[in-house]
Order: C-alpha cells, then sequence, then structure tokens
C-alpha cells in the first residue's frame, strides 16, 4: 500500500477555500521549523482551523476517503488484528475486513511507518481513510476497551439478563476464538439478553436491529405493530451483530451476503425458538430475530376462533379422506397456526401425515416433518414427489407458490389423498384466480380443491382502556355502513393505557371467511365464470365474508373501526361501497342493490357501456334512455364529464 502522490499542496486547499489566510498559513510554517508537528497540527493547536478542515483538505489532496468513526460500525474482529499499542502508537484504527482488503482509519496519512506496521501486523492489503485525531483517540479508548464502554449503556437499559442460551454453536477455527472472546464480553450479552427478553415481556413477534447512519435502532413487532424498543449508539453495533452471528452460528467474517440462522433460548423459564435473518443494507448489516413459541402455536380448532356454523363446516372439510384445502391471507395473518390446528385436530395413530415446511417453524410430534432447502435441489415439488411414494394420508405442503407444486398436489388429491397447503390471495375467491394464473384448468381446480379458508389478523381493543367510539363518516361509509342506522349500533376503542403500551390495543383475534365448494360453485368454476359471479354466488349460498366476520367483532366490542381497516380496507367488502347509502357493491354491478342508484351508465337497449354525456348509444344507434333519478345529475358533472372525455 503506498500513498497517492499529491497534486496540490494542503496549504493552497486551505487558502482557497477559505479556511485560513495567507499571512496565517505562513505563520505557522514558521512555526514548523522548530517543531516537530505537522503543519495540520500546527493550525489546529493555534485554532486557525478544525480538525475536520484538515481531515477533509488531506483527503482531497491525497485522494484518500475521509470517514466519521462516530458514525460507522466498527467489527470487533478488525480491532483484534492490530494491538492496541500500536493503534495508540500510530493513531490508527481497524474498521472492518471485506475480503482480502482491511479498512484503516489513519490520523496521519503520511505516517508510511504505521501503515507499513499495521499492513504487516495484520497480514492483510490495506484500504486507508483518514479521520481525525480526537475521533481516533475515541475509537480506540471505545473498542479497545468494549467491556467498560458497553458497562456504560447496561445501567441506562436493565440490570438483570433473563435469557439461557441452549445448545452450543458449531467448532469454529481457532482464528476466530480471540473474536469470540470480544463478542461474549458480559456486557455485550446482557445488552443482547436484554433486547431478546424485552421483546418476550412485550409480546413482540419480531426483533428489528436496524443500522442507521449514526445509531442503532431497535425495533419489536407487537401485535402486528413495530414499537420502538431502544436506540443504541452507532459504537456498538460491530459487537451486537458478532455476537447474535456467534449465537446462531453464522459466519461473523460474511458481510456481503444475506444469512440465516437459528437460536434456541430460554426466557423467564419459557423455551423459545429465535430464527435470524441478516440482510447488508446501507449502513450496515440489518438483522430480524422471529420469535416462535411452539405451546402458542400447537392450538385446537375450537381455539382459531371460528363461529359456530363456519367451525362445523372446517371440521367436515379435514375429516374428509381426499381433496385440497387451502388457506390464504398475507404473511402473518395465521395461517400456519391454522394449519397445525388442522393436523392436530386430525393426527392419529392410524394416519400417515407428512409436512412440507419452508422452514420447519415448530416441531410435531406424531407427524413427519420435511424442511426444504433449495441450494441442494430438495424443493416443495421434489419433496411432494418423493412422499407420494411414503403411502402418506394427509400430506401438508407449506406454500402453493408455482405449478410444479400445484399440479403434483392436484395429482395427490385426485389419488386418494387430503392435501392442506396456504397460497397468497385476498379471499377465498381470488384463490380460484390466482391457481388459474399459476396455470391449473379451470375444471382440475373444481374436481380438487374441496374449501377455501381466507383469514386475518385484527387487533383487540384493550381491556384495560376500553371506552364508547363515534366512527367518523367516512369510515362508515368505507365500511359500507354510511346508509344505516348506527345509533342502534355500538362502537368501542382503545384510550390507550400503559397496559398496552398507550395504542389502545392488546392482543390479536382472527376473522375468518370460509368457502366450502359446492356443486353449484364448482359448475361456476369450471364453466370460467368469473370471480365476481363466484363470489356472488357463494356469497348467496350462505358464505360470510371477510367484511362480515370484522363488522361482527366490531359490534361485539372486540375490535374498532380503525384496526378493521388496517388489515383489510382495500379488499372485497371494502372501498367499493355506494356513494348514496354505502352498500357494498360488486365489481359487475351497474347500480346500487339497495338504493338503486346507478354506479355506470349502460344503453338499455344493448346493455353495453355508454359515456354519460351521449345522447345515443354508438355500439346498437339506439337513442339512450335513462332513468329519472339520473336526469337528476347537475349539468355541470356532465360538462366536466364530456370536457375529460375530449381532453
Amino acid at each position: 500500500m503506498a500513498v497517492q502522490r499529491f497534486k496540490r499542496k494542503l496549504g493552497e486547499l486551505l487558502i482557497e477555500s477559505g479556511l485560513v489566510t495567507k499571512a496565517a498559513f505562513e505563520a505557522a510554517l514558521r512555526d514548523q521549523k522548530t517543531s516537530k508537528k505537522r503543519i495540520g497540527e500546527i493550525l489546529v493547536d493555534k485554532g486557525l482551523c478544525k480538525e475536520q478542515d484538515i481531515a477533509a483538505a488531506l483527503s482531497i489532496q491525497l485522494g484518500i476517503p475521509c470517514i466519521d468513526l462516530k458514525t460507522v460500525s466498527i467489527d470487533p474482529s478488525a480491532v483484534e488484528l492490530i494491538p492496541e499499542s500500536l493503534a495508540k502508537r500510530h493513531l490508527v484504527v481497524p474498521i472492518n475486513l471485506e475480503g482480502t482488503d482491511f479498512h484503516l482509519a489513519i490520523a496521519d496519512p503520511f505516517n508510511l511507518e504505521g501503515l507499513q506496521d499495521a499492513q504487516f501486523v495484520s497480514g492483510f492489503k490495506l484500504k486507508p481513510y483518514i479521520a481525525t485525531r480526537s475521533d481516533i483517540l475515541w475509537a480506540i479508548n471505545k473498542h479497545y476497551h468494549l467491556n467498560a464502554s458497553i458497562g456504560s449503556l447496561i445501567d441506562d437499559i436493565r440490570s438483570i439478563s433473563t435469557v439461557q442460551l441452549l445448545g452450543d454453536p458449531n467448532e469454529e477455527s481457532v482464528d476466530v476464538e480471540d473474536i469470540r472472546k470480544q463478542s461474549e464480553a458480559a456486557p455485550i450479552i446482557r445488552i443482547v439478553n436484554d433486547i431478546i427478553s424485552g421483546a418476550v415481556e412485550h409480546r413482540g413477534s419480531d426483533i428489528h436491529i436496524e443500522p442507521a447512519a449514526k445509531s442503532v435502532i431497535v425495533r419489536v413487532r407487537v401485535d402486528g405493530a413495530l414499537r420502538l424498543m431502544h436506540e443504541l449508539p452507532k459504537w456498538v453495533q460491530g459487537a451486537i451483530t458478532s455476537r447474535i452471528k456467534i449465537m446462531s452460528s453464522l459466519d461473523i467474517a460474511e458481510k456481503r451476503v444475506p444469512q440465516d440462522g437459528r437460536i434456541g433460548v430460554i426466557v423467564e423459564g419459557k423455551k423459545l425458538d429465535l430464527r435470524i435473518s441478516t440482510l447488508p443494507v446501507n449502513h450496515g448489516e440489518k438483522i430480524v430475530m422471529r420469535i416462535l413459541d411452539p405451546k402458542s402455536t400447537l392450538m385446537s380448532v375450537e381455539n382459531l376462533g371460528l363461529e359456530e356454523k363456519d367451525q362445523e363446516a372446517f371440521l367436515s372439510l379435514i375429516s374428509k379422506s381426499q381433496g385440497i384445502i387451502l388457506v390464504t391471507g398475507p404473511t402473518g395473518s395465521g395461517k400456519t397456526t391454522t394449519l397445525y390446528a388442522s393436523l392436530s385436530q386430525i393426527r392419529s395413530i392410524e394416519k400417515n401425515i407428512t409436512t412440507i415446511e419452508d422452514p420447519i417453524e415448530y416441531e410435531f410430534a406424531g407427524i413427519s416433518q420435511v424442511g426444504v432447502n433449495e441450494k441442494i435441489g430438495r424443493t416443495f415439488a421434489s419433496v411432494l414427489r418423493s412422499i407420494l411414494r411414503q403411502d402418506p394420508d394427509v400430506i401438508m405442503v407449506g406454500e402453493m407458490r408455482d405449478l410444479d407444486t400445484a399440479t403434483i398436489a392436484m395429482r395427490a388429491a385426485l389419488t386418494g389423498h387430503l392435501v392442506l397447503s396456504t397460497i397468497h390471495t385476498n379471499s377465498t375467491v381470488a384463490t380460484v384466480t390466482r391457481l388459474r394464473n399459476l396455470g391449473i384448468p379451470s375444471y382440475l381446480i373444481a374436481s380438487t380443491v374441496i374449501g377455501i379458508i381466507a383469514q386475518r389478523l385484527v387487533r383487540v381493543i384493550c381491556p384495560f382502556c376500553k371506552e364508547s367510539d363515534t366512527p367518523s363518516h367516512e369510515d362508515l361509509q368505507k365500511l359500507g355502513l354510511a346508509g344505516r342506522d348506527t345509533k342502534v349500533l355500538s362502537f368501542c376503542r382503545g384510550k390507550g393505557c400503559p397496559e398496552c403500551g398507550g395504542t389502545g390495543l392488546r392482543g390479536r383475534i382472527a376473522i375468518y371467511e370460509l368457502l366450502v365448494l359446492s356443486e353449484r360453485v364448482k359448475e361456476y368454476i369450471s364453466s370460467e365464470a368469473t370471480e365476481s359471479s363466484i363470489r356472488q354466488l357463494a356469497i348467496a349460498e350462505g358464505m360470510r365474508t371477510l367484511a362480515q366476520a370484522g363488522m361482527e367483532k366490531v359490534f361485539k366490542g372486540t375490535t374498532s373501526v380503525k384496526a378493521l381497516m388496517q388489515v383489510h380496507q382495500v379488499g372485497e367488502g371494502f372501498g367499493t361501497s355506494c356513494a348514496e347509502c354505502g352498500a357494498v357493491l360488486g365489481s359487475e354491478f351497474v347500480a346500487c342493490p339497495q338504493c338503486g342508484k346507478r354506479v355506470i351508465e349502460t344503453c338499455t337497449s344493448c346493455t353495453r357501456i355508454v359515456d354519460p354525456g351521449w345522447s345515443h348509444c354508438p355500439y346498437c344507434a339506439e337513442k339512450i334512455s335513462r332513468a329519472a333519478g339520473w336526469k337528476k345529475e347537475s349539468k355541470a358533472k356532465v360538462v366536466s364529464l364530456e370536457r375529460d372525455r375530449h381532453l
């Protein structure tokens, strides 16, 4: 490594930028003759420049990047490569190691001896950065005395750690043993343990450790929403990242690609499983830890929250010997819980049940579970083919994500197996469209699928601060209640208290939409009927929509209007309502079924859609006759529509 030969002198840069006058700089040069200091140090000592100004000028002069050590993540593994004595003597601080490039900050880039010593001791190719002398000394104090530095943060967090790590991490080479000691220093353990135990205490499902420009943000997801937990100084980022990576047996030296790991812990006597995911972002590595509690998920069908009629229908579906049952909904809507509850209900010594999961979230006694590993070719489709040769009775496929998997699942259902799986759609009927888009023929869908259940998790009103509520007209209109007498309806909300963290909501409950494929529904699907037509038929046959299920929870005081709209504001049943009475409108409706208000204008002769400004239908040449109600529309609206058409 060699410092680039500079083209312009430091003094010229400082004078041109207006940081010092020519006379002041010449005076500093005279003082340099009787001093062993660099010209930059003299200028700073005299108060003529700031350290940052000198660093910036040196960066321009030499073409070496300037770095702020207080806003950069310093890797403990890099710190271990340079002794503290060498760092203090030459004023250098290791930053990180990327492949064979050793990133190093130095206060004096002209100190070739320091650079050569650092390169010789580390054994890697140096990539230098310029930092101020005070920042170098601050970083040495923080990162070479990590225990004492982090210890000062403990009092601001908690004093007791209640997390016990289960099992031993995989054996590692001697090269990282010193790194292990650094990252497992007691203060680091206590900070990471506090983050985990605090999230569990607040009923969190995910922990987000996010590197920002000048800090590390720790947030926890509670009842589906993220809350701020801690804001830690930037300099602890590297140590925390290394600690979590070692706990989950990840490669602490690899920072350029995402990694996945797993940690078994005991928190307050409760055994938990943490799924770790790292992702390189612009300010370092972001870490997300998903908290899995096996006991909380293995519930019965009776405890899922299904209404009595839907529960009976669902129990009837899962007791069948063949067919496909699909559970649909967005990520985090409780689909896995529903599937496991189903398996728990039907498992017996007489049935061979096998699951394919990515990954296996919970160990289930009495059931064979297979984890997907696409790196070695163990995909959903390949495992499903093998399972069909294992004499199965019931197969659970974690997700039906491609045509190959869906086709094999359909074949399994046709050959006498019960298949349970998940798929990502907005509603039960939208699942039919999704399967068609995957390439599954409509007749095959009708022949194999026996039931579809869509679900959402809505937040529950906190019982400690529950009070009555009066929703706005806009909210009522979005929910299709604008035309109803709301005086006979009761609404509640949470005021906000310490028990719910000021949110007014505590816990979540599921709402369901269950579609049992009757013979008539199957005929509609086979005949390529539209999604809207199938939906209207299902509702006519008694299907309760997600919107209706959600409103029942609202009227019972279980959840609030706003909480319901947060999870289902643009799906079926919301967002398409009559402006006059608030009734729910289907995509094929031309008029409101409640008040008769026309949604779109159609020709009474050929039923084609026409422009409100037309007097004759351009498709059949007949004069357009409009209902009396339409004639009452203002002329200004017609003129506006016609103007927009011409534009």
